[in-house]
């Protein structure tokens, strides 16, 4: 994990709270009924003192009812309350349900659980949510997001249910954020003579949904921007409990087809809050370059050199940091699709990630499918990814460090294997 020790590795603060209601729990479900077997392996290495599994359980939904799903561990028959995903759907769907339970396992370890029906019990963690509709904050103990709508300096309205702005708590809650505009500026597209548009340009929403609970809240939205008909928006965020990031994937679909002059995602506006740009390339190295010039001489170390050699825009993450207040945001890519309905590549042309100038001193990165020119994008085209973002804490000498662990454990989960009880 990546954050301060005092956070996380030795006070555990967010993980006692997130498993102590859950093994309080036990006296009070004597009568619990196995529905499963549920086996976990930690694959790579890294001891995991808070890893959330998500596990798809074949059961009637109507046993649920006013009821929860629990983990049993065979060695010392601890239970674990679950989360079960969209229960307000449940007794809608097929006989398997979702479920997400918070686990612990150390490096190399292989646990076994049981998974047994017993009564629904509150579950407190440092997970919240306020406000109505899309207009939200969430929060847990490492930072505030605001998901409230926003006005442009031209007076236009941004919808709400995308990100404006995000507070750091652990950082003397400094708020990233940029002015007149969210902070979080994708999906994004733009053909000829138009404006530039994003997600939170959609004035009427196909589907909204959102998920409350103690281990996860996500807020899902899917609809069209005026002006972008052909462009079928899909996006889902996920906060967790416990957890220095939150999670973002979203779907670009033509649903006919269009010419772009741009089309984007993984984009991350700020002011200037940081010194350093942060990122992997060719042959396991780290690139670190500063944002802002101290010379009037650019070096061939500057924002402007990536012109010239332009980042990958599948590079494994991508991140910001201050070397003053040694805290960092990144981007973490976990996952990205760009087959078309047909099974093969939707178009790109100059495919990359970059860092540009913004007024006022801003600075932003964003991964682009097109940098120049002009695309026809054919109808069927899809564009998906699935993006972690995520603070983390710095040290100078090797800035790097801490995403890079983060990154190696979220692209390798724990192993599970599941059997249901006949």
């Amino acid at each position: 994990m990546i954050f301060k020790k005092e956070s996380i590795f030795t006070s555990l603060f967010s993980f006692y709270i997130l498993l102590g209601s859950a093994l309080l729990l036990f006296t009070s479900c004597t009568k619990n009924e196995a529905v499963g077997d549920l086996q976990i392996t930690e694959p790579v290495g890294i001891s995991r003192d808070l890893e959330y599994v998500e596990v798809n359980i074949t059961i009637d939904p109507r046993r649920l009812v006013n009821k929860a799903l629990f983990l049993r561990n065979r060695n010392d028959g601890d239970l674990i309350i679950g989360q079960i995903l969209d229960r307000s759907k449940i007794l809608l769907d097929s006989n398997v349900v979702q479920c997400l339970f918070p686990i612990s396992i150390k490096a190399h370890e292989t646990n076994e659980y049981e998974i047994v029906i017993g009564d629904n019990k509150k579950t407190i963690t440092d997970l919240e949510l306020k406000g109505e509709r899309l207009d939200l904050f969430i929060e847990n103990e490492y930072f505030k997001a605001d998901l409230t709508s926003k006005k442009t300096s031209d007076n236009k309205e941004l919808s709400a249910g995308q990100l404006s702005s995000i507070s750091l708590k652990q950082h003397n809650d400094i708020n990233l954020e940029r002015n007149n505009i969210k902070m979080h500026w994708a999906p994004s597209f733009q053909k000829k003579n138009v404006d530039y548009k994003t997600m939170a340009h959609i004035q009427e929403f196909d589907s909204i949904h959102i998920e409350k609970g103690p281990y996860v809240i996500s807020v899902y939205r899917s609809g069209k921007v005026n002006d972008y008909e052909e462009i079928q928006l899909e996006g889902e965020y996920k906060f967790y409990a416990g957890k220095p990031y939150f999670s973002f994937s979203s779907e670009m679909k033509m649903v006919d087809s269009l010419t772009v002059t741009m089309l984007r995602n993984d984009e991350m506006t700020m002011n200037r809050f940081f010194t350093h740009a942060i990122f992997p390339i060719a042959n396991g190295k780290i690139k670190t370059i500063p944002l802002y010039d101290k010379a009037p001489l650019i070096s061939h170390h500057s924002i402007k050199e990536l012109r010239k050699h332009p980042v990958d825009a599948n590079a494994r993450w991508f991140a910001f940091y201050n070397d003053s207040t040694k805290y960092g945001f990144g981007s973490l890519r976990l996952h990205f699709d760009y087959k078309n309905l047909s099974g093969g590549l939707s178009p790109m042309i100059d495919a990359q990630t970059k860092i540009t100038y913004a007024h006022h001193e801003g600075r932003y990165w964003d991964r682009r499918f097109v940098d120049s020119g002009e695309l026809r994008v054919p109808k069927g085209s899809k564009y998906f990814e699935e993006n972690v973002y995520a603070i983390f804490d710095v040290d100078n000498e090797h800035p790097s460090k801490e995403i890079e662990k983060l990154y190696e454990q979220l692209s390798n989960p724990v192993i599970m294997k599941y059997t249901p009880i006949q």
